[in-house]
């Protein structure tokens, strides 16, 4: 019979049955007619022929067993069996519920994210293609330090690793047009960026290599949300006009619902999409090779080439480049060519810490199963006497140990159909606490492979638990089963060990996840000992952005001179505001801990930049109220002042950080600086910068991070069309969000107001992942010593509980209250040892795995290690004192007739 005629004769199983029975009643009533042709009466060939013929029911149960409808009848049975146990016993089965339910559910939400996050590929054709590119300079640690324009096109052309390669530059616009003006995200990219990425747009199309311009082109691709916010879904978006930044786009697509950029952004999703070509206003002319104009590039590698394999030819081409143009490419930047496959780029640093989530998240699921499987040996003496009794009947053990088994796989899968919707039920508030900028969090959710995770989890659980017991449970000969099930009988020692062992377990899988959150808890205070470099509390900033249009002639902030007045004027509104006691304004990239990044090398006079590693640092232009706003200390020297504007000097003030790199020993003041590498006679040269000043270091990386160098422009001689207003206030910072906007809208009604932030959230929020990993690890944790106290406290509890006779004769022999106590707690410090010593020698194992999640911690630090194994062992211990004291306070004769 082939597989599929079983399967199909479950349908019909009653009829297989009858069948069945048919079959033994004519071999029975065969071996009968022989018997009566040998002279037997009719009732003596029956007898006889049923007596040789053996238990027909024994019979049926192996002829079903050799078929797929056996083995479903006999799960089927198994079930139902299993279900009545549980109904039987209604507390058992709640408190195991609940207690897997809710490692089950933590492990199925943890697993969502890792899913969404890590493991589900990006949902374009071929992500491993994807690649981002990044300019480094090695000889001074210094990464993505943007790409000049040529050589884009020298890896598009020339380098034999891409398919397509894109530009990408974000950037914040200037949508008008409607009730006000309203921040938008741009992105700007080559014309081939779709082509790269290959996705299709839902309404009209995107732009191609076909559209390319030297500026930017005029019809845009906007997302599906900006679509919706902007336009209500209307399907004929499709040639409107959109004015950003002053100049009239027209809509040529929308993009699909699930599409993402796939890498980070400035502030929200990218809303539009627009191609350029870098090579004509509004872009800086002429295009020089020395000038790292494009922040970053995108692009699909050549088939069948990986990225090993891509990164080596590149290292071959970009020494050839640096050959060729070697002002652009000096030899002491160590200029370098980095490729990151683009979901990697896109997860960032956050991998190691869902990683150690799920794992931690899994620790707590296996204490958990350790726990249920103490219980059900524990329980498993009350069922001795049934299982003897089965086994005498006739029952196999492996039958039996498929009806445990199937008992507590069914207790994981109702467990884990619980913790399962209650993930369902809760999946808004879960992803609440998890940080909001974590990437392709908005796709974590219940998909198939979550959902078979869920299934596979519940089943193995199951068996973790409940494989130990059913063992134990069945190995035992039936005289000695009969004996230890009786009442009155002691557990056997084999089952005491067993016990005994699976706590020393929990206790070691606990201090591993309670030293784990050690090493963060003393990280991150650490981290909050680190001093930003300003005062965050009553501060607050805002975020503008100057249009820029793309013919210059139209940009009525082209000339410096007008960009600073605007600067002043609004300085001088915003200083005026009700509770409002100082204010200042800088460039984008003066914010701290924030994305926007400058990375400029330059150049100090007398030095010949052959001869040391290429300097580099972050620039910013501020305002001269700058530094008294932010309360970063003056060290030597003065600040900018009025006076320092596009008419007077051109003058600097630099950071510790660089004065102690580049001028060790000796004062900087005076000293000449000048953005950008050497140049040739043919090409424009920056101005010198006169150092006047030095300041405190102020952190804009993060508090993990080393302070990198950074030198301050006046923000009068090189004002930027991406400004931050700093505001110190008295009052509630929210509250002037509206009179910011107000004001500032009163000088120029094109300009957004946007990013109104207290500065203490900006350091909450660079500080949100290190929490939320501490804060997941402490409570997993948490109830991880909770369990391993619950775990040893049964132990004890239920061993004293047995030897309650043997403690009788004891004291009636003259033992006193604390040899008893002795011995019990001697019994329970071996077990607490024994944890003890397992989760030391795991911690040191495992805890290596955090090191790029600590700082200023070593993996192994010896005060950590003492301090939580001297906590986790006075816990265990006070666990094991109580049934210990209770054994002592048991009245002799009592014990001595106890049962």
């Amino acid at each position: 019979m082939s597989w599929l005629k079983r399967v199909k004769g479950l349908l019909h199983i009653g009829r297989l049955e009858r069948e069945l029975d048919e079959e033994l009643r004519a071999h029975i009533e065969m071996r009968a007619q022989d018997n009566m042709a040998k002279g037997m009466t009719r009732e003596e060939a029956r007898y006889d022929a049923q007596r040789r013929f053996g238990n027909s029911m024994l019979l049926k149960e192996d002829t079903r067993a050799m078929d797929i409808v056996g083995w479903m009848e006999t799960l089927g049975q198994n079930l139902r069996y299993a279900g009545r146990a549980l109904r039987r016993n209604p507390g058992f089965a709640a408190t195991a519920i609940l207690t897997l339910a809710l490692g089950i559910g933590a492990n199925v939400a943890t697993f969502a994210v890792v899913h969404a996050v890590l493991l589900n590929p990006l949902s374009y054709p071929h992500p491993e293609e994807l690649v981002r590119v990044y300019d480094d300079l090695r000889s001074s640690n210094t990464h993505d330090v943007g790409m000049p324009l040529q050589e884009l096109w020298d890896l598009q052309d020339r380098s034999r690793v891409f398919q397509d390669i894109s530009a990408l530059m974000a950037a914040d616009a200037n949508l008008t047009g409607g009730d006000r003006p309203e921040r938008v995200e741009l992105l700007g990219t080559s014309a081939n960026y779709f082509t790269v990425l290959k996705v299709p747009p839902q309404l009209g199309r995107v732009y191609t290599q076909a559209d390319a311009q030297p500026g930017f082109t005029m019809g845009v691709v906007i997302s599906d949300g900006f679509w919706r916010r902007n336009f209500a879904g209307d399907p004929g978006v499709l040639g409107k006009k959109i004015r950003v930044d002053g100049d009239l786009y027209t809509v040529i697509g929308v993009m699909p619902p699930g599409f993402r950029h796939p890498g980070r952004t400035l502030t929200t999703e990218v809303d539009l999409w627009a191609a350029a070509g870098f090579n004509a206003p509004p872009f800086p002319q002429p295009v020089l090779r020395t000038v790292r104009l494009l922040p970053g590039a995108m692009g699909r590698l050549k088939p069948g080439l990986t990225v090993a394999e891509a990164q080596a030819r590149l290292d071959t081409f970009s020494a050839q480049l640096a050959r060729e143009y070697p002002d652009a490419y000096p030899a002491a930047a160590g200029w370098g060519l980095r490729l990151v496959p683009a979901q990697e780029d896109l997860v960032g640093n956050v991998r190691t810490e869902l990683v150690v989530l799920l794992g931690a998240v899994g620790l707590v699921l296996l204490i958990a199963c350790v726990n249920l499987a103490n219980l059900l040996l524990a329980r498993s003496a009350s069922r001795q006497r049934e299982i003897a009794l089965r086994l005498a009947l006739g029952a196999s053990r492996s039958r039996l140990i498929g009806q445990l088994l199937t008992e507590s796989v069914l207790l994981a899968t109702i467990s884990g159909a619980v913790g399962l919707a209650v993930v369902v039920g809760l999946r808004s508030s879960l992803l609440r606490l998890a940080p909001a900028d974590l990437p392709r969090l908005n796709e974590a959710g219940l998909s198939i492979g979550v959902l078979l995770f869920a299934l596979g989890a519940s089943i193995l659980t199951g068996v973790l638990f409940g494989l130990a017991p059913a063992l134990q449970g069945t190995r035992r000969s039936q005289v000695n089963s009969l004996r230890e099930g009786s009442q009155g009988s002691g557990s056997s020692r084999r089952q005491t060990r067993i016990s005994r062992v699976l706590v020393a377990s929990e206790i070691a899988l606990s201090l591993v996840l309670l030293i784990g959150a050690g090493l963060l808890l003393r990280s991150f205070w650490h981290l909050l000992e680190v001093r930003p470099g300003f005062e965050p509390r009553q501060l607050i900033s805002a975020r503008i952005w100057l249009a820029v249009p793309n013919d210059p002639t139209q940009d009525p902030y082209r000339d410096i001179e007008k960009r600073a007045a605007f600067e002043k004027e609004v300085l001088r509104r915003v200083s005026a505001l009700p509770g409002v006691e100082e204010a200042a304004v800088g460039g984008a990239t003066s914010l701290p801990m924030s994305s926007a990044r400058n990375q400029t090398a330059f150049q100090i006079e007398g030095r010949a930049i052959e001869s040391e590693r290429a300097p580099v640092a972050e620039a910013s232009g501020v305002s001269p109220e700058y530094f008294h706003v932010l309360r970063t200390p003056l060290v030597r020297g003065r600040t900018f002042r009025d006076t320092d504007n596009s008419k007077g000097q051109p003058v600097a003030l630099i950071d510790e950080t660089l004065a102690r790199r580049y001028w060790p020993g000796e004062d900087p003041i005076g000293k000449h600086i000048r953005f950008g590498v050497a140049q040739t006679q043919n090409q424009p040269q920056n101005p010198w910068l006169t150092i006047v000043g030095v300041v405190g270091d102020i952190k804009s990386d993060g508090f993990d991070t080393a302070s990198a160098p950074h030198i301050y422009a006046s923000g009068y001689q090189s004002p930027s069309y991406a400004e931050v207003i700093y505001l110190r206030t008295d009052g509630d910072p929210r509250s002037l969000e509206e009179a910011i906007r107000r004001e500032v809208q009163a000088v120029d009604p094109t300009i957004p107001v946007f990013g109104v932030r207290r500065m203490d959230e900006i350091l909450a929020k660079n500080l949100g992942e290190r929490r939320f990993a501490l804060q997941l690890l402490g409570v997993f944790a948490g109830v991880a010593l909770l369990l391993a106290s619950i775990g040893i406290y049964g132990v004890m509890a239920y061993t004293f509980s047995r030897r309650t006779n043997e403690i009788g004769i004891r004291m009636a022999m003259g033992a006193q209250r604390q040899d008893i106590l002795r011995i019990a707690l001697e019994e329970g410090a071996l077990i607490v040892a024994f944890g003890v010593v397992s989760g030391l020698v795991g911690s040191l194992m495992l805890t290596r795995f955090l090191q790029s999640m600590l700082f200023d911690v070593k993996p192994t630090d010896p005060i950590t290690f003492a301090a939580i194994t001297a906590l986790l062992a006075g816990v265990t211990l006070l666990a094991c004192f109580i049934p210990a004291r209770r054994a002592t306070q048991v009245d002799p004769l009592v014990a001595l007739r106890y049962e």
